[in-house]
């Protein structure tokens, strides 16, 4: 990857929604980068590979393909009638700068391909297969509010959020939004919650015996405050926590808002202390409406798609 800078950037000192193992993966590329030390064994980064080639989404009876019904190409996947927008990989914010087999993909990139299935009329519903350990607050919240506001709960078309894999954190906001959440015994979601990663360099920059001179105006002694190369004091963690906290709530408030008629509360999100999932324990928590096959997901979306 070659943005390698900018990706950095996303990972460390600003908000994210990201399940543990999602994180641990990114974290541990990037400290490989930072110090160059390669992996010796198989490690969580190496297994963390996704097919991200809409053309070969494979949506249960056949393939979803991009060619319309008078045979042009469409901003979206779909069989039949129903388009086929997956949600897999980590989100950011935008993504148009993102090498193709970086696995992320952009909310701007998912409303685009929103927008064009609800703008078009032989688009009758939209499944989300889901597979992402979440990603950037940036942006999530937008997204999540405009894919509501297509959903049939809203006047527009139904939209149905399969979890295939995973809908972790950022990926379970974008989840809740749907008019029906289904998924599998094993599939994993939940860690509802905000983090903020940091990296503080300081020792490994004294090892190396060097010392970090950072010059700031003598009235902004908390500019640039967390850079990792200084260590990282009480008061620059106080404030981090600040940030983590708000996001929380945020995205507590919308799951809930979303959620509200299967009984979830705000109090009965913060009672699952963001941990992680899988489908019976989602069910019970009313995280998802049903443990249902791919097959029974799909053949429930056409027919309430097909009915209205």
């Amino acid at each position: 990857m070659t943005d390698f800078p900018l990706w950095a950037e996303r990972l460390y000192n600003r908000p994210l929604a990201l399940d543990r193992f999602k994180n641990e993966v990114l974290c541990e590329f990037a400290q490989t980068r930072i110090t160059g030390n390669r992996p010796q064994k198989l490690t969580a980064a190496t297994l963390d590979r996704v097919d991200h080639d809409p053309e070969r989404i494979q949506a249960n009876e056949g393939f979803a393909t991009r060619q319309g019904p008078n045979g042009e190409r469409r901003e979206f996947a779909a069989f039949g009638d129903i388009a086929v927008l997956p949600v897999r990989g980590s989100l950011v914010h935008r993504g148009s700068w993102i090498d193709a087999e970086s696995g992320l993909i952009g909310y701007d990139y998912l409303l685009r391909q929103a927008r064009a299935a609800m703008a078009d009329n032989s688009i009758k519903g939209m499944m989300l297969p889901f597979d992402s350990g979440g990603g950037e607050c940036a942006g999530m919240f937008a997204a999540a509010e405009e894919l509501a506001s297509m959903a049939k709960a809203e006047g527009g078309k139904p939209i149905y959020a399969y979890l295939d894999e995973r809908a972790c954190s950022a990926a379970y906001v974008l989840a809740s939004a749907c008019d029906k959440i289904m998924g599998r015994r094993e599939v994993m979601g939940g860690s509802i919650a905000a983090i903020i990663n940091m990296l503080d360099k300081s020792k490994m920059l004294e090892k190396a015996g060097l010392e970090p001179i950072i010059i700031r105006a003598k009235w902004a002694d908390r500019k640039a405050r967390g850079s990792g190369v200084e260590k990282v004091d009480d008061e620059t963690i106080s404030r981090l926590e600040q940030i983590v906290d708000e996001a929380s709530e945020q995205v507590v408030e919308f799951v809930a808002a979303m959620r509200g008629d299967r009984g979830v509360t705000a109090k009965s999100i913060k009672d699952l202390r963001g941990e992680v999932f899988t489908g019976n324990d989602l069910k019970k928590f009313g995280l998802i409406d049903e443990i249902a096959s791919e097959r029974e997901a799909w053949d429930a979306l056409i027919s309430e798609a097909r009915s209205a």
